[in-house]
């Protein structure tokens, strides 16, 4: 039986017009546009991709659906846990490249820090940090700190001066106590 063209009409608008905020990550078993991501995730993508290649930073294992989004919950989390408190924090939207996901990290009325994931890409000008999962993983170990991760273009943090550069301090800080004591790769 063919499809009236009424009905494939209305199935093409309904799947053609799907909003940026109703696109799901990788993860989901979509392919992700890193050019509609990000600007700045295109060459984010090239430098950790420059950095697996080298061995400078080890690659995550890959792992199907589930599994690879429950491992990027659990870095969020980590990462979660190690920003300092912050009153008045602005906050600021990671994008995890590899899978296109999008994470919001705010803080609450006691300063702590709080993830929403899957949501939409930020406005312009808002704070917006660009990673790779293999990259989390670095600092995390301490193979890589957050100023030579900046300057080899495997993170980029971006937004207005003024909403930067805290964003910038609170992930020096959180890594500060771990930078070193593994093997330095970058």
């Amino acid at each position: 039986m063919r499809a009236s063209p009424l009905l494939a009409g209305t199935l093409a608008l309904l799947l053609g017009s799907a909003s940026q905020n109703a696109l799901a990550c990788g993860y989901d078993g979509l392919a992700v546009d890193l050019v509609a991501a990000h600007p700045a995730s295109l060459s984010v993508s090239f430098a950790i991709q420059d950095a697996y290649e080298a061995r400078l930073i080890r690659r995550p294992l890959p792992l199907p659906g589930g599994f690879g989004m429950r491992r990027a919950l659990g870095m969020l989390d980590k990462l979660r846990n190690r920003l300092p408190p912050a009153e008045n924090a602005s906050g600021f939207t990671l994008l995890l490249v590899e899978p296109g996901l999008w994470a919001r990290f705010e803080t609450d009325k006691d300063a702590e820090w709080q993830i929403t994931v899957h949501v939409p890409r930020p406005e312009a000008d808002a704070s917006v940090v660009i990673i790779g999962e293999g990259v989390l993983l670095a600092l995390e170990a301490g193979n890589l700190d957050v100023d030579r991760a900046m300057d080899a273009g495997v993170l980029r943090i971006e937004g207005s001066e003024a909403l930067r550069e805290p964003v910038v301090q609170h992930w020096r800080d959180a890594f500060a106590a771990v930078s070193g004591h593994g093997r330095t790769l970058l």
